[in-house]
């Protein structure tokens, strides 16, 4: 209870203070850092203190290369290790999510994990962040980083023989850069002997956060304040709407028809429902969508796939699919796959 306190006032103090003036994570200031090239590559050891690093050296994943790391190593030790992935391997999905997801935003992203991404959640590593709150519209934009597991088997493999477990995954931004703009995913590996003063260290600021929040006596009330005006505003906002769906459904329910009419916009429109559910059976498992807009019958499709070619053919073999063709080029994304776009018309 007292952790739950104290991380809510710290995110409180902490959206007080500008955005420029926010610590930047900059990962472990000492750690052991191993960059790997990627799949039949090589790899670098660096040994990092106050954030300075210094090469060990660069070694092959065979037993031989593996026998110069260690050695190189020797006794050193850190308390954290790095695993800098190569460019292009950690890849990045925006989602919208209900504002009330942000309390739970792990184990939200990890139950809809499959949905998201055509991976499951244990087959992957990865991390949720918050990227931007719509309080007027009650959505969260968040940020997801992943990785699929079975593409660090053998770099994982190779760190467990220099008898190294990796702390947290390292790659770099958009823009090639790392430091404080490297996009990292912790792996949430349980803190070894030697760096209980890390857990002291957040007891400590933990108890600063309380004293703090002691001391601004006022800042509750200012708080309730500022919450019950937002609740205001959005009933303000709301009430029209609501009068609104107030008076359909008097007409609704006062005529006998209302089923009808519902019926037969369905079939002028188009069911949403039963279009998703049609595209569902249609497209494999080798396929995710990165957007789906439907206006009356027609249907546009974004994402990715193995081999987008075969969408169109197993899309016209749907009887209640017309029409379907790529309404744009299709493009290779870096991870491999076929980005598409492809538009259709759903028959009732």
């Amino acid at each position: 209870m007292l952790n739950e306190i104290v991380s809510w006032w710290l995110r409180q103090m902490l959206g007080l203070v500008p955005e420029g003036w926010r610590a930047r994570d900059t990962g472990p200031a000492n750690a052991i850092v191993l960059a790997w090239n990627g799949a039949g590559g090589g790899a670098e050891l660096l040994i990092r203190r106050d954030h300075k690093e210094v090469s060990l050296g660069r070694f092959t994943l065979d037993e031989a290369g593996l026998r110069q790391a260690r050695a190189a190593l020797g006794n050193r030790r850190a308390p954290a290790t790095v695993l800098r992935l190569p460019s292009g391997l950690l890849l990045e999905r925006q989602v919208t999510l209900p504002l009330a997801a942000e309390q739970g935003l792990d184990r939200v992203v990890r139950f809809e994990m499959d949905r998201f991404t055509p991976f499951a959640a244990d087959e992957v590593f990865f991390t949720a962040a918050v990227r931007r709150r719509d309080r007027a519209q009650g959505r969260l934009t968040v940020s997801i980083l992943l990785v699929a597991r079975a593409q660090l088997g053998a770099i994982l493999a190779a760190l467990a023989q220099m008898r190294l477990t990796a702390t947290e995954l390292e790659a770099p931004s958009p823009r090639g850069r790392f430091g404080a703009e490297a996009r990292r995913v912790p792996l949430g590996v349980v803190v070894r002997k030697g760096e209980g003063w890390r857990r002291g260290t957040l007891w400590a600021a933990g108890a600063v956060c309380a004293i703090l929040a002691l001391a601004t006596v006022g800042m509750p009330f200012w708080l309730q304040a500022q919450t019950l005006a937002a609740v205001e505003d959005r009933i303000v906002v709301l009430k029209p709407r609501v009068d609104q769906v107030d008076v359909l459904r008097r007409r609704l329910a006062s005529s006998a028809e209302g089923n009808d009419v519902i019926g037969a916009e369905q079939a002028r429109v188009g069911d949403a429902l039963h279009s998703i559910a049609t595209l569902t059976d249609s497209l494999g498992n080798d396929t995710y969508l990165l957007g789906l807009a439907m206006q009356k019958r027609q249907v546009t499709l974004e994402g990715q796939s193995a081999a987008a070619a075969k969408l169109l053919t197993a899309l016209s073999a749907n009887p209640t699919v017309r029409n379907a063709a790529f309404a744009a080029p299709v493009t290779r994304s870096a991870a491999g796959t076929d980005l598409f776009s492809i538009k259709a018309e759903i028959l009732p």
